[in-house]
């Protein structure tokens, strides 16, 4: 695992997205297998060999289709592949079960609609147009398959048009509620994610993030763990909105000054705290102190700073208890300063 590109946090929690995915497979699988038994049983009046060949087809898809959601899908692991192709033939199964129940009025050809409802959350831009096109193709093909290839009666069909007019508003109003869907939970996210007045990541992200790299006991990374010194005074003679200015800078000084990979976040307060992955303690000290210089040339405080090092299997709160530690004693013996090794105590 890499740091450069952490794992994004969705709005929805991990759980209920599965919750969601679970629901949908039960939807789904419920609505084929209601077909198949119904085309078995002869509940929509067909018992021919082709129909049975069609719900037979339907099934097995159904089957193949749940096994990949439960054990990708749901886990998070999405083959391209298989997720380009599984709109067409959840289509192609839809319009199956259409020209096997051979009625054209059939309340079977709503599922179209509910695909075209479902798609719209899952699918954005050119593609779902192209998917709504697709659906729509297939409403016509099938509704002509039903009627035997008469073209000329099936072309002016009011009811065919009618189901071609609502099948393309429905594309459009899904369209547009999935695009409102996406926007809010992107703003959502950002919220979560960002401190608000620096527009760094936040404790709770930062934190996430780093138990997930260090659930590798073997990862190695550093922490550095910085706070503003006499941050109160600044606040105290300049106001609160000088000092949170101070914060935003000093945010964006950091920032600026980390090498590829590295993350910032803000940890509280006025603390700060930097990850630095695959980093020796020497490199870990050479970038804090680079960070501690840019902070004093760049903004009207300075910085303290704890640095320490991942020995093999230390969990990640270990780590940084140390790092804040070592904070501790560069503030106490004087400021401005970066300590990578606690100062020995006199005798």
């Amino acid at each position: 695992m890499t740091v450069a590109s952490p794992r994004r946090l969705s709005a929805m929690p991990e759980r209920d997205l599965k919750v969601l995915e679970w629901r949908v497979l039960v939807l789904q699988s419920s609505i084929a297998c209601f077909f198949v038994v119904g085309t078995l049983f002869g509940w929509f009046g067909t018992d021919s060999d082709t129909s049975k060949l069609g719900a037979m087809w339907i099934g097995l898809y159904h089957v193949i289709h749940a096994v990949y959601v439960l054990h990708w899908r749901v886990r998070g692991r999405n083959v391209k592949a298989v997720e380009f192709v599984t709109p067409l033939f959840d289509i192609s199964c839809i319009t199956t079960a259409w020209v096997v129940i051979g009625q054209a009025q059939s309340p079977f050809w709503a599922v179209y609609l509910y695909a075209l409802v479902g798609y719209g959350r899952r699918y954005v831009g050119r593609r779902y147009f192209a998917l709504a096109g697709f659906i729509l193709v297939n409403m016509v093909l099938g509704r002509i398959l039903i009627a035997n290839g008469e073209l000329g009666s099936v072309v002016f069909d009011a009811n065919l048009l009618t189901m071609v007019v609502l099948g393309a508003a429905m594309a459009s109003l899904s369209q547009a509620i999935g695009s409102a869907w996406r926007n809010a939970e992107r703003r959502a996210r950002t919220l979560a994610e960002t401190d608000a007045l620096t527009g760094i990541s936040n404790r709770r992200v930062f934190l996430d993030q780093l138990d997930e790299y260090a659930a590798d006991a073997g990862a190695g990374f550093a922490l550095l763990m910085l706070d503003l010194d006499d941050f109160k005074r600044l606040n105290d003679e300049f106001g609160h909105l000088h000092g949170d200015e101070v914060l935003a800078r000093v945010a964006q000084v950091l920032n600026a000054n980390l090498r590829e990979g590295d993350k910032v976040a803000r940890y509280g307060g006025e603390e700060f705290v930097v990850f630095m992955p695959d980093t020796s303690l020497r490199e870990a000290v050479e970038v804090a102190e680079r960070l501690r210089l840019r902070v004093f040339e760049g903004t009207p405080t300075s910085v303290s700073v704890g640095c320490a090092v991942r020995a093999l299997g230390d969990p990640a709160g270990a780590v940084l208890r140390r790092a804040d530690d070592l904070l501790l004693t560069a503030k106490r013996n004087g400021k401005n300063a970066v300590r990578a090794t606690p100062l020995l105590r006199s005798a």
